[in-house]
């Protein structure tokens, strides 16, 4: 019992607290690729290339251009705005 508690606080916590920072990390940098028109539009040429491939269904496809496009929007207003 000791030995359990022990283990959740010297090796648990630090393991899963490692791990949602890594997580998080990775989002903020996946965040990160799709400020540029460039990484968008690659990002759409990429989603083209699965549609093709059969790796995404044509829903998935739609839903996920949709947001891209959207995105691009929003990149492309606020440069014009700065």
């Amino acid at each position: 019992m000791i030995s359990k508690f022990l283990y959740d606080v010297l090796l648990g916590a630090p393991l899963t607290l490692g791990k949602e920072i890594l997580e998080k990390i990775r989002d903020e940098a996946d965040k990160e690729r799709l400020i540029t028109e460039e990484s968008i539009k690659e990002r759409l040429q990429q989603l083209q290339l699965l549609l093709q491939d059969g790796e995404v269904s044509e829903k998935e496809y739609e839903e996920l251009e949709a947001k891209l496009i959207e995105r691009l929007r929003a990149v492309r207003k606020y440069q014009r705005g700065t």
